[in-house]
């Protein structure tokens, strides 16, 4: 029987499509890689990305071919490497086309405040971008109306120790909070590319025993959209200042 298994001969797009699926994902991971040490620019790491997405589906239609062609009982071997290409694509298939579908569904702007009629300004952080004005205003309300100032039943001194807190524990880079202005600036960078990322948070006295947190979260650079990410990021942090404010 071993040498009847042995004899059979190899489906060669079976392991051609599990290696073009390695050399996929190699590749898909090389694109932020590359943005985040600076090798090459977003527009080109986004290209690559795609470019990768392509190679992804046709290697995995190999391997789907392999899936039938080299089935166990078949005369041809192959199964276990397209068994485990289409192991190795799918997930990564899935979060590409959710990422690209994240891109298309939100609204084009990179730029979200729980003040949109008086933004926060960046006093300290490296960020020139000018808030776009009532246009983008009215996307944020119509896409984001959950983002809105937070207000909590602590003291202004405390909702400022509570920010920096929140900051420090996500690992952001924080630029001189001023206690004086109430005002803290900070800087996350996103994991896959490295992009910079900054944040305002600003506590204002409600009375003695209350506070209101505004916040304002955007992308450094580039166009379009963000994917929600800056409102998620407001999200996020609001929700940890919750809780951290009812220990």
């Amino acid at each position: 029987m071993k040498n009847k298994m042995s004899r059979k001969p190899l489906y060669k797009p079976a392991v051609i499509g599990f290696g073009l699926i390695l050399l996929s994902l190699l590749t898909a991971m090389a694109g932020p890689l590359g943005s985040r040490i600076g090798w090459w620019d977003f527009t080109f790491a986004i290209t690559i990305v795609e470019w990768s997405a392509y190679l992804g589906m046709f290697a995995a239609l190999l391997c789907l071919l392999g899936l039938i062609v080299a089935r166990p009982g078949s005369r041809r071997r192959g199964f276990v490497f397209s068994l485990l290409g289409i192991i190795i694509i799918v997930p990564m298939i899935l979060f590409l086309l959710s990422w690209k579908e994240a891109k298309m569904t939100f609204p084009p702007i990179q730029d979200i405040t729980t003040r949109t009629e008086d933004p926060h300004e960046f006093w300290i952080s490296p960020n020139s971008r000018m808030y776009g004005g009532k246009k983008i205003a009215a996307l944020q309300k119509e896409f984001y109306p959950d983002i809105q100032p937070l207000f909590l039943s602590v003291p202004a001194d405390k909702a400022f120790d509570l920010s920096i807190e929140v900051i420090q524990n996500k690992g952001w880079q924080l630029w001189e909070p001023s206690r004086a202005d109430m005002h803290i600036e900070a800087t996350h960078k996103t994991f896959w590319f490295g992009f910079s990322d900054d944040v305002i948070v600003h506590i204002t006295k409600v009375d003695n025993a209350s506070s209101r947190i505004d916040m304002r979260s955007t992308s450094r650079f580039g166009g379009g959209g963000d994917g929600g990410t800056n409102a998620a990021r407001i999200r996020s942090f609001f929700q940890e200042l919750k809780e951290r404010s009812r220990q």
